[in-house]
């Protein structure tokens, strides 16, 4: 039987210990007790038909545990739920089970290791190279049978713990998934607003300059017959004609000027109209930069080479100037304070009208490449842009069966590339 004071000596070391800690000390005492030169704890996975030991000691050292095949083996008995005990030649028994050939096992003795539900989970095993004693067996049993209810419990309560650290993952990993789900609608939702309050302040911007230009009109029609009614006056004596014939002239320009930036201004404020008008895309550019003449600076030159034999485009007139506008803008934006040059370009391509236009402004840096068609991205100080501009451009391009590239150089400048079906 066994000895009291060697129960209390194993009961002693494993108290106050628990999982992994109270596995290993547990089988260490128990392999010394028992004079095992192997002894370990293992658990069942019935899937797989094999045991993984969970505490392994070898001569009397803690080892690193191992996975089996219970196929042809002493354990295969215990996962039956039954105390196997062989003292003497087990390997002749189990020829089949090489682990016990390589370790030169003899004697064998084995029980099963049975959960809350009556189940059997695992076991515990006792391997020895010399015959197992008689009087040794009854010692060996009793004590994995005082221990097997522990072990079960622990085993149990590990497993318990490693799925509620599966589930808290599971539950970090959607708790995480649905709070970035809500920051990107929350930034969504963001986005939309200020392109609604965007879109808010270009309609009202539109409806406003719509009205200005209408009533800009009018004193240009009045200034205008004016200019004709002294020019057919004063033309009457050639002495007097050829005093004032500059004054009159510089009228005319100015009259010319004013009227190009209202019909600009009239384009660029349209609303309600089809998207399938004929658009000249040379008298668009045209437009955009008469409203533009403002923006250019002194030390910027404009270049225009427009060779596209049929510049007509079918959509909506609006979009398009303000598509150009605000390509435009950026591009004169690049060079704001330095000498520079503005060039625009046109030609046809196979039923395409391409048009390109160039800066030789600041250029944009490599990792913003990616970026500069996103909505609400800027590189401008707060206050003086919200990221719209090319975003706007680009998806007009798209809507309108469109094309646009760009490449830049830092320091250099930027060269963008559109393209659009031509009506022929």
């Amino acid at each position: 039987m066994l000895r009291g004071q060697l129960l209390s000596n194993i009961i002693e070391a494993v108290s106050n210990t628990y999982g992994k800690e109270f596995l290993n000390r547990l089988t260490e005492k128990m392999s010394t007790v028992i004079g095992a030169d192997y002894t370990f704890i293992a658990l069942f996975d019935k899937e797989k038909y094999e045991s993984k030991t969970v505490a392994l000691v070898a001569k009397g050292s803690l080892v690193d545990n191992m996975a089996y095949s219970l196929e042809g083996t002493p354990c295969a008995d215990v996962f039956d739920n039954n105390v196997c005990y062989y003292p003497t030649d087990v390997q002749k028994l189990f020829p089949n089970d090489l682990l016990l050939v390589e370790m030169k096992i003899k004697g064998y003795i084995g029980t099963p290791l049975v959960n809350s539900k009556q189940e059997t989970m695992g076991l515990i095993v006792g391997l020895y190279e010399s015959e197992i004693r008689e009087n040794e067996k009854d010692q060996v049993i009793t004590l994995f049978q005082i221990f097997s209810g522990r072990i079960a419990a622990e085993l149990e309560r590990l497993d318990y713990e490693s799925q509620l650290e599966q589930y808290n993952r599971k539950l970090e990993s959607l708790v995480k998934e649905r709070t970035i789900a809500l920051e990107n609608t929350l930034t969504e939702l963001h986005e939309r607003q200020n392109q609604l309050i965007e879109s808010e302040k270009l309609a009202s911007l539109g409806l406003l300059s719509a009205g200005i230009a209408h009533e800009i009109n009018n004193p240009l029609n009045f200034i205008l017959g004016g200019y004709h009614g002294i020019k057919d006056y004063i033309s009457e004596s050639s002495e007097q004609f050829g005093k004032v014939k500059f004054y009159l002239e510089a009228i005319k320009e100015g009259v010319d000027r004013t009227s190009k930036i209202v019909k600009g201004l009239n384009q660029y404020t349209r609303v309600g109209e089809s998207n399938s008008e004929e658009i000249n895309i040379h008298e668009t550019l045209d437009h955009c930069l008469v409203m533009l003449a403002h923006t250019l600076r002194d030390g910027i030159k404009v270049v225009q080479k427009f060779e596209a034999m049929n510049p007509v485009i079918l959509g909506s007139s609006t979009k398009i100037h303000q598509c150009f506008f605000n390509i435009l803008t950026n591009a004169i934006q690049s060079m704001d304070g330095m000498q520079g040059e503005l060039q625009i370009y046109t030609i046809s391509k196979e039923n395409q009208i391409k048009i390109d236009i160039i800066d030789t402004g600041v250029g944009i840096l490599p990792e913003y490449k990616y970026k500069i068609m996103t909505p609400f991205f800027t590189t401008k100080e707060p206050g003086k842009g919200v990221g719209l501009g090319l975003s706007i451009a680009y998806k007009i391009i798209q809507d309108h069966h469109g094309s646009i590239q760009f490449e830049s150089e830092l320091g250099i400048g930027t060269r963008f590339m559109i393209e659009f079906p031509c009506f022929c």
